[in-house]
């Protein structure tokens, strides 16, 4: 039951972060792409369970059953008229200080990163171009 009010919460926290920053002033004329890849690591032992991330069409994709320390995406091109990306993972940590950091890259530079810490990981960010 707490794995499903987990993935429950922090789908909504980017759903709803990312719903609330895309209401910029959209760009006449979007052109070209962007590279993005999310990345994600435990430490201190303890599994990332779910990534949810935002797609090459801009929409939310949701990956369940991650079950390993380290997760990285595909690299996505995503088109300049996606103004938002979201991203973010929950897991479980062995111990109280267990860490989960994710990241997000853009045409191969960090440009946001979170941590959640605790037996409980959640972690989530948004990016805005």
């Amino acid at each position: 039951m707490k794995k499903v009010t987990r993935w429950m919460a922090l789908s909504l926290a980017v759903a709803l972060i990312v719903s609330v920053s895309s209401c910029k002033k959209d760009k006449d004329s979007p052109n070209g792409t962007h590279k993005i890849v999310y990345k994600a690591e435990i430490s201190g032992g303890g599994q990332i369970s779910t990534a949810i991330f935002t797609n090459a069409q801009g929409d939310q994709t949701t990956q369940t059953d991650v079950n390993t320390t380290t997760w990285t995406s595909a690299e996505l091109t995503i088109p300049e008229s996606v103004q938002v990306i979201g991203f973010g993972c929950s897991g479980s940590g062995a111990t109280a200080s267990s860490t989960l950091k994710i990241q997000i890259y853009v045409d191969g530079n960090l440009v946001k990163e979170n941590t959640g810490t605790g037996t409980i990981l959640t972690a989530s960010t948004t990016y805005s171009f």
